[in-house]
């Protein structure tokens, strides 16, 4: 064997040693250690619901499926259940709970760590030194995991002063772990914490009427079939102000319960439902309905119960019934925002009609000539398809078109006037006024704006008449946009008789 071939199995011989080296560090040690400390993050949780690398049989992870959670804290036991998706507080009352708290609660069980081990066997005194013997609180969550229930029970003790973290019990496990101050914040909850405050929202979307009567108001909306549009029915009919309902319901929304009460007859009388404020019901699409009920009491000044004067004041209760029960509860204001005068829920609008609809405009203005009158193909033809026909046919001013029909929807009522006038003519609404008439796909008129005199006394304002059989008042400042000239509007040189006077 000679010196070369000895050098290159020597070579073979040091990479053999290399790799298995190597492949120790790798799978014997560094493999080992990756190993550990994912079984220590795993075990260091406080609910893992999976074992360590669970998966599915499709090789998916696993995932946790919550079902019920107790919380005990504050000597009282809140029970909550997962029913079709969604999380009830079943005792000791029955109500919606807090989508966002129950969320947290159940983030936090599966994300938050124990920080040491304080005792791996405490005797009795040493967990009453903890306040472990009897826990300040208690948490028990159940999951489903791959068709296995797995179930935690934490208890936490008094807090370290030191460095503001708690003490805590796992399972039948003896330690006493370490954990940080808001692991008692997020999972230690009241019943009143755990139950959804927004108790009162009504689902706008999902209506279908309403019906409102207070001592001042009565009135009634009901919304057209496979449409947003709102109308009243009562007192009167008409269409109603959509943003005006939008915002009303909104309100209602955001109000947000600062106490619950057992519903009995005994406190219903007490908070004055005998003579509510306000009662009102509500119709949705698939049948369901609501009855909400308003009452309040007036407080007298006095000293609550830490010895601090309190003022008086008017305090709001708010009653709802629906098919899922009945909800008592303090509101931080009435629902008083549903009492509001037919009047206000009225659509301001002059003319109404929807944009999308109209293919024909005219402008009609007898001290400027003939009838200006612009077209476009067809309801669904764009924009650019408007075209003037008449008194003589040609391209359009875009611009002044669509601006035109924008300005037509938008014009909103001052102020109403009278109803069904026997003389028209002495607000300058007769045969001899101005106006603009839109026109859909079929010929039939949509709306119409008729504008008429300066109302006296209120700059800006002139007399109009739209929709409604009734004399409005609205701004007309911006009246002078209207296209009632051919040169306003056509896209071309236009002779003198065409231009205002």
């Amino acid at each position: 064997m000679n010196q070369t071939r000895k050098t290159l199995l020597q070579l073979a011989a040091l990479v053999v040693v290399a790799g298995g080296l190597g492949g120790y560090a790798w799978f014997g040690i560094f493999k080992k250690d990756q190993l550990t400390e994912k079984k220590t993050d795993h075990d260091l949780r406080l609910f893992a619901p999976q074992k360590l690398d669970e998966r599915l049989r499709d090789g998916g992870s696993a995932p946790a499926d919550f079902t019920s959670v107790k919380v005990t804290a504050g000597g009282q036991l809140t029970t909550l259940v997962k029913e079709g998706g969604v999380w009830w507080v079943t005792s000791p009352v029955r109500a919606r709970a807090d989508k966002l708290v129950i969320d947290g609660l159940l983030s936090h069980l599966q994300t938050s760590k124990f920080k040491d081990t304080l005792d791996e066997a405490p005797d009795a005194a040493v967990l009453a030194k903890y306040g472990l013997a009897p826990p300040q609180w208690e948490v028990e969550a159940t999951a489903m995991v791959n068709g296995e229930q797995r179930t935690v029970r934490l208890v936490g003790g008094l807090e370290n002063l030191f460095d503001g973290s708690i003490y805590v019990r796992r399972n039948d496990e003896t330690a006493v772990y370490q954990a940080e101050g808001g692991v008692r914040f997020m999972l230690a909850r009241s019943t009143f914490e755990l139950q959804d405050k927004l108790t009162f929202a009504l689902d706008e979307p999902a209506m279908t009427s309403l019906a409102v009567k207070t001592t001042a108001n009565d009135y009634a909306i009901e919304r057209e079939p496979g449409s947003r549009q709102w109308n009243l029915v009562r007192p009167d009919k008409g269409p109603a102000d959509g943003p005006s309902i939008s915002s009303m319901l909104t309100s209602i929304a955001q109000l947000r319960a600062q106490t619950f009460f057992a519903d009995t007859p005994e406190k219903r009388r007490e908070l004055g439902f005998d003579t509510p404020l306000l009662e009102a019901n509500v119709t949705y699409a698939d049948g369901g309905t609501v009855r909400l009920r308003g009452a309040k009491l007036w407080v007298d000044a006095g000293v609550d119960e830490h010895g601090e004067a309190t003022e008086a004041k008017d305090l709001y209760f708010g009653l709802r019934e629906d098919a899922e029960g009945t909800t008592l509860a303090r509101l931080t204001d009435g629902i008083t925002q549903l009492d509001r005068n037919p009047g206000d829920l009225r659509d301001r609008a002059v003319v109404q009609f929807r944009r999308e609809l109209v293919t024909k405009m005219v402008f009609h203005d007898p001290a400027a000539g003939p009838d200006v009158v612009v077209q476009k193909d067809g309801v669904d033809a764009s924009a650019e398809s408007w075209k003037v026909t008449a008194p003589r046919a040609g391209k359009a001013k875009l611009f002044k078109i669509t601006g035109a029909l924008w300005m037509l929807g938008a014009f909103k009522a001052l102020a109403p006037g009278e109803e069904h006038p026997k003389d028209w003519n002495k607000y300058g609404l007769g045969p001899k006024a101005r106006w603009v008439a839109v026109y859909g796909d079929d010929g039939k008129e949509l709306g119409r704006l008729t504008i008429g005199l300066e109302v006296l006394g209120t700059p800006s304002a002139f007399y109009v008449r739209g929709t409604r059989d009734q004399v409005m008042q609205s701004d007309g400042s911006r009246f002078g946009e209207l296209p009632f000239h051919l040169a306003d509007v056509l896209d071309e040189p236009v002779a003198d008789a065409g231009a205002p006077p």
